[in-house]
């Protein structure tokens, strides 16, 4: 996961004792520097006149969120005048417990000089959080890590790149999107390529090297219904090695194929295979040019620092729900070796995965435009070992899947449901995508 870097700076007053509120605010950059944050620091703030210098420290080099760390009563002056100039930045605004010594609680009046600035910043339209420690309690590093993530992803967003390949595969009214909103809104830019293209760069690929990288790839593949034919497999890594040259060569950070009416129809390839090697090369994809849902795989990518996938809703039970995509599955969630069977029904002809896929704790996502812009459906759950199960007309093994059992009810999931599609991830990241959406001005609807 990319360091988190933060703008830090001290708030406080000359009238209280200068040289122990230096000792209070190093204690602070200590703890947070020992929870992995990198500060671009500068000289407390305690009069008028010093929060030029601070503003021209802070200036000087680049940060993901500025910490405003109130440890006394503040210059009201000084502390807004810095604000102010960093208005338009994301803020942690933190307020620093007071400490016991002996049988007294020393008191430098942190609450009272952050609650002097909390709603003027509101007021000003700014992007901050409020946090705090009670009396000889450790900082909240947690909530500042997290809503820094945020504030990171948030900035990576607005240069983030994604590729399609196609659009609005079948139709389909839940993968639309604007792509002057989702830039302005959002920040992404769409690019989209087509099927020419992708199979002229298959074309181009030098064949000892595909070979080689073929032999390397399936070294550890096993055939549960027998081996598919060596030009089959040739092809489908054919196809991901040039997909992947073509996100290099763009600088896309995702990509998604046009994959029941694109692949399949014209390039006599199954999609699955390709797919699923690129999401293990690095970029995050989904099926049927779903931009929406693949921007929400970059920010669980971005926040959490682990791989990501999208899931398809298949059957739902009154406690859980069957999740699961047909034949992909990206290596880093495959649960034993990669399992890979032949195929042959009226949509798909070639080779799938048919792998298990791990289980544990899940944060899934769906992103959607709504006539506010967007909002985003947040769920959390344990993924299972799902039942022995197929997709009507498809051989055994199953597809990689799992039996989801929500927080929250599968009623009430079903209510807010956006799309066929979740991006998903291992772990809790719920109070990270909270603040991204904050941050975005997305309405957030969350089952949990």
């Amino acid at each position: 996961m990319e360091p988190l870097k933060a703008g830090y700076v001290s708030l406080g007053t000359e009238f209280y004792v200068p040289e122990r509120l230096k000792e209070i605010t190093a204690r602070a950059e200590k703890q947070l520097t020992d929870a992995g944050l990198e500060l671009v620091r500068t000289e407390p703030v305690f009069a008028l006149g010093q929060e030029e210098r601070a503003v021209r420290e802070l200036e000087a080099q680049p940060w993901d969120f500025l910490i405003v760390n109130v440890i006394n009563w503040i210059d009201p002056r000084a502390a807004t005048r810095l604000l102010y100039e960093f208005r338009h930045e994301p803020i942690v605004l933190y307020s620093l417990g007071g400490f016991t010594e002996g049988d007294t609680l020393i008191s430098p009046a942190a609450g009272a000089g952050s609650t002097a600035l909390r709603y003027p910043l509101e007021r000003w339209g700014v992007k901050f959080k409020y946090l705090f420690n009670g009396p000889d309690m450790p900082m909240d590093v947690t909530g500042i890590a997290r809503f820094g993530r945020a504030a990171q992803t948030m900035k990576k967003l607005r240069h983030a790149r994604v590729g399609i390949l196609g659009f609005n595969d079948m139709g389909l009214y839940t993968t639309g999107f604007n792509v002057t909103t989702l830039r302005g809104k959002i920040g992404p830019e769409v690019e989209s390529f087509d099927m020419l293209q992708l199979e002229r760069k298959m074309d181009a690929l030098d064949d000892a090297a595909v070979k080689a990288e073929v032999a390397r790839i399936t070294a550890d593949w096993e055939y549960p219904l027998g081996r598919p034919k060596d030009a089959a497999i040739e092809r489908a890594i054919r196809m991901a090695l040039a997909t992947v040259e073509i996100c290099q060569e763009k600088h896309f950070d995702a990509v998604s194929y046009k994959c029941v009416e694109g692949i399949p129809a014209f390039l006599n390839a199954v999609h699955s295979v390709p797919s699923a090697l690129v999401a293990s090369a690095g970029y995050p994809y989904v099926d049927e040019d779903d931009v929406g849902n693949l921007v929400a795989e970059l920010m669980l990518k971005w926040l959490s620092g682990q791989p990501v996938t999208f899931l398809e809703h298949y059957e739902h039970h009154p406690d859980w729900i069957l999740l699961g995509v047909d034949g992909f599955i990206p290596a880093q969630m495959v649960d034993g070796k990669p399992q890979v069977k032949p195929i042959s029904t009226v949509l798909l002809d070639g080779l799938v995965f048919c792998s298990r896929m791990k289980t544990g704790r899940l944060t899934l996502a769906c992103l959607s435009e709504d006539d506010a812009e967007y909002r985003m459906h947040i769920v959390t759950g344990e993924g299972r070992t799902p039942p022995q199960w197929v997709e009507m007309g498809v051989p055994l093994p199953s597809w990689p899947s799992v039996r989801f059992y929500p927080d929250g009810s599968v009623r009430r999931i079903l209510d807010h449901v956006q799309s066929q599609h979740f991006a998903a991830v291992f772990g809790d990241y719920v109070d990270e995508l909270l603040d991204l959406c904050y941050l975005l001005d997305i309405k957030a609807i969350v089952d949990r």
